[in-house]
Protein backbone atom coordinates (compact mmCIF):
# COMPACT_ATOMS: atom_id res chain seq x y z
CA UNK A 1 0.00 0.00 0.00
CA UNK A 2 0.97 3.51 -0.29
CA UNK A 3 0.71 6.11 2.15
CA UNK A 4 1.33 9.91 1.51
CA UNK A 5 3.31 12.12 4.21
CA UNK A 6 3.14 15.46 4.20
CA UNK A 7 5.73 16.98 7.14
CA UNK A 8 5.70 20.75 8.48
CA UNK A 9 8.40 23.13 9.81
CA UNK A 10 11.74 21.36 10.87
CA UNK A 11 10.56 17.58 10.16
CA UNK A 12 10.22 19.27 6.33
CA UNK A 13 13.77 20.42 7.10
CA UNK A 14 14.93 17.03 8.41
CA UNK A 15 13.34 15.10 5.61
CA UNK A 16 14.62 17.11 3.18
CA UNK A 17 11.05 17.58 0.96
CA UNK A 18 7.70 18.62 2.35
CA UNK A 19 5.72 15.86 0.91
CA UNK A 20 6.13 11.97 -0.22
CA UNK A 21 4.26 8.72 -0.99
CA UNK A 22 5.89 6.11 1.15
CA UNK A 23 5.31 2.20 0.31
CA UNK A 24 4.34 0.01 3.25
CA UNK A 25 2.85 -3.52 3.96
CA UNK A 26 -0.60 -3.87 4.04
CA UNK A 27 -1.61 -3.74 7.40
CA UNK A 28 1.57 -1.39 8.68
CA UNK A 29 0.87 0.77 11.92
CA UNK A 30 1.71 4.59 12.24
CA UNK A 31 4.75 3.71 14.20
CA UNK A 32 6.11 1.09 11.50
CA UNK A 33 5.52 3.91 8.75
CA UNK A 34 7.70 6.64 11.61
CA UNK A 35 10.38 3.89 11.45
CA UNK A 36 10.43 3.42 7.89
CA UNK A 37 10.83 6.87 7.67
CA UNK A 38 13.51 7.39 10.12
CA UNK A 39 15.06 4.94 7.78
CA UNK A 40 14.99 6.50 4.83
CA UNK A 41 15.55 10.33 6.30
CA UNK A 42 18.27 9.41 9.15
CA UNK A 43 17.89 13.39 9.96
CA UNK A 44 13.93 12.40 11.43
CA UNK A 45 15.65 10.00 14.39
CA UNK A 46 16.41 12.95 16.77
CA UNK A 47 13.05 14.30 16.26
CA UNK A 48 10.55 11.59 16.41
CA UNK A 49 12.81 9.46 18.79
CA UNK A 50 13.76 9.72 22.15
CA UNK A 51 17.66 8.06 23.20
CA UNK A 52 16.00 5.29 24.48
CA UNK A 53 14.13 4.52 21.05
CA UNK A 54 10.70 5.73 21.94
CA UNK A 55 8.48 7.57 20.02
CA UNK A 56 8.66 11.46 21.11
CA UNK A 57 5.08 12.31 23.00
CA UNK A 58 5.63 16.02 21.47
CA UNK A 59 5.49 14.74 18.09
CA UNK A 60 2.09 15.51 16.69
CA UNK A 61 1.09 13.16 13.80
CA UNK A 62 -2.49 12.55 12.37
CA UNK A 63 -3.98 10.03 9.94
CA UNK A 64 -6.42 12.06 7.35
CA UNK A 65 -6.75 14.99 9.80
CA UNK A 66 -7.43 13.22 12.95
CA UNK A 67 -4.44 13.34 15.11
CA UNK A 68 -3.21 9.46 16.27
CA UNK A 69 -4.47 10.63 20.23
CA UNK A 70 -8.19 10.14 18.96
CA UNK A 71 -7.16 7.11 17.15
CA UNK A 72 -5.27 3.87 18.46
CA UNK A 73 -1.82 6.49 18.37
CA UNK A 74 0.99 4.80 17.25
CA UNK A 75 -1.06 1.58 16.85
CA UNK A 76 -3.22 3.05 14.36
CA UNK A 77 -3.67 0.78 11.18
CA UNK A 78 -2.95 2.80 7.73
CA UNK A 79 -4.85 2.00 4.62
CA UNK A 80 -3.71 2.53 1.34
CA UNK A 81 -4.09 6.33 0.66
CA UNK A 82 -4.11 7.71 3.66
CA UNK A 83 -2.39 11.40 4.39
CA UNK A 84 -0.20 10.87 7.35
CA UNK A 85 0.87 14.62 8.58
CA UNK A 86 4.44 14.73 10.53
CA UNK A 87 4.37 17.89 12.93
CA UNK A 88 6.82 18.94 15.63
CA UNK A 89 6.25 21.49 17.84
CA UNK A 90 5.97 25.11 17.70
CA UNK A 91 7.62 27.48 19.84
CA UNK A 92 8.09 30.92 20.40
CA UNK A 93 7.59 33.65 22.52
Amino acid sequence: MRVRVRYYAIAGDAAGRRDEVVSLQEGSTVLVLVHALVGLHDALRGLVFDADGRPMDYLMLSVNDVDIVGLDGFGTVLRDGDLVRVMPPIGGG
